[in-house]
């Protein structure tokens, strides 16, 4: 009988952490349940909020105005499409402190055009810079949208990083067009050097628009809990949520060139002049014009707020 016992004792514990598991466990990933009424708050930031902020961000005169527009594409490039729809290709990892920043700006501005579900929190490594900074996780949501697909790959976990090699355990791998998509843009020529190839997050939008790295810095994030982060980032009127929400602004408007201006609801808030805004568009003078020179972030190439390499 003790024997018996035993072997039904194991078999328990068995089938108990494979109930617990489950696809996309605590085992796979360090992301953890938040509150929905903390994920309303991000997806609540009203349009005009932040297109007010782009249009701030467009309209600066200052060589660092805190948030980046996406860099645009030749107009040979191919368009990319899912579905009959624009394809946003996100690729990012879950131990990266850009990417962390990335997925704030990217929730705001996404949940205009659908719904998100399944989304939970992690954080960043807590040895890199802007340790610990809180943010959400694609790993195993779903965005349901009439106007644009979301593929989100979050490549590699927040924990067993190898301390000799630098790299981090894989969480998912792209399909092979979005690796072949990552490949060929997240490389010379369209970011400033070799060096800076293969860097995270990576966004890729319909095959128009692109960037790589951060459009702005979440340092102060370093450290709090989801809650107090999500408050700060929708405030607007902190340095950095006025930064998620210009970065938000420009990801809104770059989608109402590529969805024609769909939905109306959303795209009719949106000034013309924002329209399709980039890094080599021209700086938007009060009132609305472009003005002469470029935009405020210096550059025709991507983010030079930093970019995390993806390692394998």
């Amino acid at each position: 009988m003790g024997g018996t016992g035993g072997v039904l004792a194991v078999v328990v514990v068995i089938v108990l952490v494979l109930l617990l598991s489950g696809n996309g466990s605590p085992t796979d990933t360090g992301a953890y349940a938040i509150p929905q009424s903390a994920i309303n708050e991000v997806t609540a930031v009203p349009v005009n909020q932040l297109v007010t902020q782009a249009m701030a961000v467009a309209e600066s005169t200052s060589s660092n105005p805190g948030a980046l527009p996406p860099e645009k594409l030749p107009s040979s490039n191919p368009a990319l499409s899912v579905g009959g729809k624009p394809a946003f290709i996100y690729m990012g990892g879950e131990y990266c402190p850009y990417c962390a920043a990335e997925r704030w700006s990217l929730v705001m501005a996404l949940s205009k055009f659908g719904t998100f579900s399944g989304l939970k929190g992690t954080t960043s490594s807590a040895t890199d810079v802007d340790a610990s900074t809180p943010t959400f996780s694609f790993y195993g949501s779903k965005f349901t949208s009439r106007y644009i697909t979301f593929e989100p790959v979050e490549l590699y976990k927040n924990f067993g990083e190898n301390l000799t090699t630098g790299v981090w355990p894989t969480l998912q791998k792209p399909t092979a067009q979005q690796q072949a998509i990552f490949e060929k843009y997240d490389n010379t020529p369209y970011v400033p050097s070799s060096e800076d190839a293969g860097g995270i997050p990576f966004v890729y939008i319909g095959g128009r628009y692109m960037f790589v790295g951060p459009q702005y810095s979440t340092s102060s994030l370093s450290g709090k809990p989801f809650d107090s982060a999500a408050n700060l980032q929708t405030s607007g009127t902190n340095t950095a949520s006025k930064e998620a929400e210009a970065s938000a602004g420009f990801l809104v408007a770059d989608i109402c060139a590529l969805t024609h201006g769909q939905p109306a609801s959303v795209c009719s808030q949106v000034p013309k002049a924002l329209v399709g805004y980039s890094t080599s568009s021209p700086r938007i003078k009060t009132g609305g014009a472009a003005a002469k020179g470029k935009s405020g972030s210096g550059s025709s190439k991507s983010s030079s707020k930093g970019t995390k390499k993806a390692k394998s």
